[in-house]
């Protein structure tokens, strides 16, 4: 067994993986950034479907590489974690390359994978302030996006598992910016990070200054309770679920600490989401863009609905549950969820869940998964976009001229 102070300094890094991290000529995963932690660089990793490796590059001011139309003017850009970038497929796979081949007009994708719903909202805020912006705009949101956006250090949540090796290619999640509630008001607060610099990472290298540094922050201790192998008090995590209305909880055996401290970790990043809801509509509203909601999830979730379990079940973790879908439609939001999606094709075939998920996911969509994904959302795409893609606009003007491309 660890102690509470054990996790916490476990996860302190080596100097060696920041050194290589911070190196602009390394090959690694993430670029640092002092605002959202990290961004994406390029990419040729041995991760997607049938072991092939995969290639993903991004452009200097972060993009995703585009295939299709990139020559043209944009007016869709997507926001979202590695479900929005589409983590282990190469360039051409994502569903925006799809969607942008079909509709015959670019989509640029911000997606990056790690990051939460507030971070995602970061990204979205300072990029569509350039000149990059764009007039529609699609947030996607996935799994435990939720979570992400409330912890300080993501790297709790997988540094006591990876092996160096893994490590020294894929290290991300050093802190950044994020949110949490007034615990009297029950407003957002947006709170920066307090390693803005690169230089400033190397303090979390020293396991003492790391342990003084998060040992009161209550994410990191939800984390701690979580595990099997860690001692670790869980009493004050009671004020913080009072402050959420889960007074209710318990927490005097191992047993019950852990699922309480689940049921707060969910439950506050939720009304959190709810929040940044909120903030992204009046930013929306402000700016004059047109706002969509997508919602998608891991495999799991989709197998179980497949399956015949009821979304509304006590043993389903819905990870966008009724209250946040149905305050999105309060807010006169377009969502699109794709999990009902999912269930109405899943009825066309002779496959069992498990079988049919197969066919979709590696961990995050496979080529085929996110050519599902894409069609799945077109229609609704279709309609949403005025004018309309130039694919759907017949004889009308033209939205793109596409000079090169046709004679005249």
């Amino acid at each position: 067994m660890m102690t509470y102070r054990e996790f916490i300094e476990k996860a302190a890094p080596g100097r060696a993986i920041l050194d290589r991290y911070l190196d602009p000529s390394s090959r690694m995963w993430a670029k640092f950034d002092p605002e959202i932690g990290y961004t994406l660089r390029n990419a040729w990793i041995r991760d997607g479907v049938d072991g092939a490796y995969t290639l993903s590059r991004y452009a200097e001011d972060g993009p995703r590489r585009q295939g299709n139309f990139a020559d043209q003017p944009c007016r869709i850009n997507t926001y979202g974690n590695s479900f929005t970038q589409c983590h282990q497929v190469s360039d051409g796979e994502t569903w925006q390359e799809i969607l942008a081949a079909h509709f015959c007009e670019p989509i640029r994708n911000y997606g990056i994978g790690g990051h939460g719903v507030y971070q995602a909202y970061r990204r979205l805020l300072r990029n569509e302030a350039t000149d990059d912006g764009a007039p529609y705009v699609i947030f996607n949101l996935w799994g435990d996006d939720h979570q992400r956006s409330i912890t300080p250090w993501r790297w709790f949540s997988f540094a006591h598992a990876w092996d160096q090796a893994t490590t020294a290619f894929m290290f991300h999640g050093n802190p950044w910016a994020y949110a949490r509630l007034d615990p009297d008001s029950g407003e957002l607060i947006e709170i920066p990070t307090a390693f803005g610099t690169p230089e400033s990472l190397y303090q979390l290298c020293d396991p003492a200054f790391t342990y003084e540094t998060f040992k009161d922050d209550f994410v990191i201790r939800i984390q701690a309770v979580l595990r099997d192998d860690v001692e670790v008090d869980p009493a004050p995590l009671r004020a913080v679920a009072e402050s959420i209305g889960l007074g209710r909880l318990k927490w005097d055996t191992p047993e019950a600490a852990a699922g309480g401290a689940w049921t707060l970790y969910n439950e506050y990043a939720w009304k959190v989401s709810v929040k940044i809801m909120d903030k992204v509509k009046a930013w929306a509203d402000g700016q004059g863009k047109q706002l969509l909601i997508l919602l998608s999830y891991p495999e799991a979730s989709i197998r179980e609905i497949c399956e015949g379990k009821s979304r509304d079940a006590e043993d389903y973790l819905d990870w966008h549950p009724r209250a946040l879908r149905e305050h999105i439609a309060g807010l006169g939001l377009p969502c699109l969820d794709i999990l009902p999606k999912h269930v109405e094709e899943f009825k066309t075939f002779r496959l069992s869940p498990k079988e049919y998920v197969g066919r979709y996911y590696i961990g995050h969509y496979n080529p085929r998964g996110n050519h599902f994904f894409a069609y799945a959302i077109k229609d609704a795409l279709v309609d949403w976009l005025d004018p309309k893609p130039p694919a759907y606009r017949g004889d009308e003007e033209p939205l793109i001229r596409f000079r090169g491309y046709l004679p005249g």
